[in-house]
């Protein structure tokens, strides 16, 4: 006796959401290669056609996850802020290069880390305890996603011209394949029964370059494989959420020894400050003061940073306690101090040599580093993630630098002040 087995093939269901991301990726492709690839090496355009690009992208995006960004707020702020950036290749990109060589490349890194936050669905109260989570989850977005969202690519694709898909979609793209084959076979013979026709078919056929065509034609396929992947995974892949891991507090011995150590010298050079800085006392035999002035800034700033750095650790895994409130306090000071220093040995070197682009981002950098230590300041009373907040505030902060105009900024204080 013969059974026959019947045997059921599941078939995946493909959302309509999903197959939306094929035309959606097709047309971010197109425009990259026409507005930023296909003008890559064209003059000062490519700010502003970078700038139309990213801004296409942002309303694709929204467009497409409307649902899921339309009430997070720290990702409008985050919109925003980008969307200022865009707006600054129109109006300073010819006269600002330095700028817009660097905000070439921020704006596509803020739009990653835009797009990995609606992905996991990050918190803005826990951020602080997830931000390795979106340090993985911004590099796998570069790294990652653009490629493992592929075979989702090609299903829905086969889904979309198979014998069970009675969509107008499968419909059009048949029709599309018969009109190009007949072109194949009508087009020579119209060809061959008129002179004229064959003469304007011709040059049409002279003038399109077929290298550059397939070049960028297979650009196209592969930037449209490479979109569809990332924008499926942000909707679709599987994004783990954000996991806070269990806090290990620092023991309090080695908290203090490590604190009070630091403390302890920053304690004497900041009284090297206030005794020759401040105060401009006797400099040792053979210093002059404009030497002594303009040494030292670039390290004074690292330090600062590295004291924030610290300040983060030891309130993240430091034993919670008054001694512990106190040491990041003093430390804190001492950091406000020292930037203080750094200030005025910049402006010694700026009157001194007149203000460059370099000078600038310095003295920019030095008043964010200020704001930083007020909001770890209010921090050490107050539960605020400060992480994201100093985050969210160097992206304005580098907003506004823009927005000052450098270039003019820099030529008024050397020739007009």
């Amino acid at each position: 006796m013969t059974e026959t087995i019947n045997e059921v093939k599941e078939v995946k269901v493909w959302s309509r959401a999903e197959k939306i991301l094929l035309p959606v990726s097709l047309l971010l492709a197109v425009l990259f290669n026409r507005l930023v690839i296909n003008n890559i090496w064209s003059s000062t355009s490519i700010g502003m056609l970078h700038a139309v690009f990213w801004l296409c992208y942002l309303v694709i995006f929204y467009a497409v996850y409307w649902k899921r960004l339309k009430n997070d707020y720290v990702l409008w702020f985050v919109a925003a802020c980008t969307f200022a950036l865009m707006v600054w290749n129109f109006i300073f990109t010819d006269s600002n290069w330095q700028f817009a060589m660097i905000t070439a490349a921020v704006i596509p890194a803020v739009l990653m880390a835009h797009a990995q936050w609606a992905a996991r669905g990050f918190s803005w109260k826990s951020f602080d305890g997830a931000v390795i989570d979106m340090v993985i989850a911004w590099l796998e977005g570069w790294l990652i996603r653009p490629f493992s969202g592929l075979g989702s690519l090609f299903e829905i694709s086969a889904s979309m011209v198979s014998s069970e898909n009675k969509s107008t979609a499968k419909h059009a793209s048949v029709g599309v394949a018969i009109v190009m084959g007949l072109m194949i076979v009508i087009i020579p013979l119209l060809m061959g029964a008129d002179q004229v026709f064959s003469h304007y078919v011709s040059q049409f056929f002279s003038r399109l370059q077929f290298s550059s065509f397939i070049f960028h034609g297979v650009f196209v396929l592969i930037a449209f494989g490479l979109f569809f992947s990332f924008l499926w995974n942000i909707g679709f892949g599987e994004n783990r959420p954000a996991v806070n891991t269990k806090v290990v507090a620092i023991d309090k011995i080695i908290s203090t020894i490590v604190l009070g150590g630091v403390i302890a010298v920053y304690v004497l050079f900041c009284f090297v400050q206030f005794t020759y800085l401040f105060a401009r006392a006797g400099l040792p035999a053979g210093m002059t003061f404009a030497e002594y002035a303009r040494e030292g800034f670039a390290q004074t700033v690292a330090v600062c940073a590295i004291n924030l750095l610290i300040f983060g650790v030891f309130l993240w895994r430091g034993s919670r306690g008054r001694l512990l409130s106190v040491l990041l306090c003093t430390l804190l000071t001492l950091t406000g101090i020292m930037l203080f220093s750094g200030a005025i040995r910049l402006s010694l070197y700026i009157d001194a040599f007149g203000m460059t682009w370099l000078r600038l981002l310095s003295a920019w950098f030095i008043i964010y580093l200020a704001a930083v230590v007020i909001l770890c300041g209010v921090r050490l009373v107050k539960r605020l993630p400060v992480i994201g907040a100093c985050a969210l505030l160097l992206l304005v902060w580098y907003v506004a630098l823009g927005f000052l105009n450098p270039d003019g900024f820099i030529f008024w204080y050397n020739v007009v002040r």
